[in-house]
C-alpha cells in the first residue's frame, strides 16, 4: 500500500509543476511587450531559479560536493534546457503564447517516447498510448489552423522547443539518484552562464519596473526553482513518457490565461481540445502503470 502511495505521488507533482511551467510564457509576453528581449528572459530566468535553488539546498545541507557531478550527466540536459529557453521563448513571440506553449509541450510525448526508447530502452506504459492519443486530437481541435505558410514558419520555434525538452527529460534522469534539488541547481546555473551573454546585448531596462521585478522572481522562483523541482520529483517514481503526457496540463493551462487574461478567441474547437487534454492526464492519473524509475533499478544506490 506505501509503495502504491508513492507512486502515485509521483503524477500528482508533475502536474504541480506543470501548473507552475504554464506561466511562464504568459509572464514573459508582459515584458516583451514592454521591449524585452526572450534570450535576455531565458537568461534571467534560469539564473534567478538556479539562484534559488542554490540558496534552498545550502538551507537543507544538501549542497553538493565538488566532483559530484561528471559532465556527462550534466551538458546533455544543460545544453537542451538552454535551447529550449531560446526556442520557447522565441516560439511564444511568434505563434502566441497559448500556440506556442501548446505546440512546444505538445509533440514532447511523441519525442519523448522515441528518444527514451533508444536511449534507456524502455517503452511506453501501456496508458501512455491512448492517453496520448487522446491528447493530441485535443491538441489539434486547440491549435485548428489554415495552415497558411506564414503560420507554419512562425512554430518551427515552438516544434523545436518540444523536441528540446523531450532530450531534457530523458537524460534528467541521472540528476534523479540523489536530491533532485542539486543536479536541477548546477544545470539551471550552467544553463544562465551559458544564455548571461544575451544580458549585456540586450536592452534591459524592463528589469527596473515593478512588472519588470515581479515578472522576474515568478519566472525564476516559480517557473524554474520550483517547478523544475517538483517535475524531477515527480519523474522518480514516473516513467519518462507518462511525465511528459502528463506535462500536458502545462499547454492547457497556458491556453486558459490567453483566453482569460490575454483576450483570445476560445472557439468550440478550442473547447473540445480542452477536454481532450484533461482527459489524457485523467487517464494517466487513475491508470497508474508500473514504476520504471531510478528507485526501481539495483545498479543504482542513493548516496549516503
Amino acid at each position: 500500500m506505501l509503495r502504491k502511495s508513492i507512486h502515485a505521488g509521483g503524477p500528482l507533482l508533475i502536474l504541480s509543476g506543470a501548473l507552475c511551467f504554464s506561466t511562464t510564457g504568459f509572464a514573459s509576453a508582459l515584458v516583451v511587450a514592454d521591449g524585452a528581449s526572450v534570450l535576455a528572459v531565458g537568461a534571467v530566468r534560469m539564473l534567478i531559479g538556479g539562484a534559488a535553488l542554490a540558496a534552498w539546498c545550502a538551507w537543507r545541507g544538501i549542497l553538493p560536493k565538488r566532483g559530484s557531478w561528471s559532465a556527462r550527466d550534466l551538458l546533455p540536459p544543460t545544453l537542451a534546457l538552454a535551447a529550449y529557453q531560446l526556442l520557447f521563448f522565441k516560439g511564444t513571440n511568434t505563434a502566441g503564447v497559448a500556440l506556442g506553449t501548446v505546440m512546444s509541450i505538445g509533440i514532447s510525448p511523441i519525442a519523448v517516447a522515441v528518444l527514451n526508447w533508444i536511449v534507456n530502452a524502455e517503452r511506453p506504459a501501456r496508458a501512455w498510448y491512448p492517453a496520448t492519443i487522446v491528447a493530441l486530437f485535443g491538441l489539434v481541435l486547440l491549435n485548428w489552423t489554415d495552415g497558411s505558410p506564414d503560420r507554419l514558419r512562425s512554430l518551427l520555434p515552438s516544434i523545436g522547443a518540444g523536441f528540446a525538452y523531450a532530450v531534457y527529460v530523458v537524460f534528467s534522469k541521472p540528476l534523479l539518484r540523489y536530491a533532485p534539488e542539486t543536479g536541477i541547481m548546477e544545470v539551471c546555473l550552467l544553463c544562465g552562464l551559458c544564455l548571461s551573454p544575451f544580458l549585456f546585448l540586450s536592452p534591459m531596462r524592463w528589469l527596473a519596473s515593478g512588472t519588470g521585478i515581479a515578472v522576474a522572481l515568478d519566472l525564476g522562483l516559480v517557473t524554474a526553482a520550483l517547478a523544475f523541482t517538483l517535475m524531477l520529483g515527480g519523474l522518480r517514481t514516473t516513467p519518462a513518457p507518462t511525465a511528459a503526457t502528463l506535462g500536458l496540463a502545462e499547454p492547457l493551462c497556458a491556453a486558459l490565461l490567453g483566453f482569460l487574461c490575454l483576450n483570445e478567441a476560445v472557439t468550440p474547437h478550442a473547447v473540445v481540445g480542452i477536454a481532450c487534454l484533461m482527459g489524457g492526464a485523467l487517464i494517466l492519473s487513475v491508470w497508474p502503470s508500473p514504476c520504471n524509475s531510478l528507485n526501481n533499478r539495483p545498479k543504482i544506490h542513493n548516496r549516503t
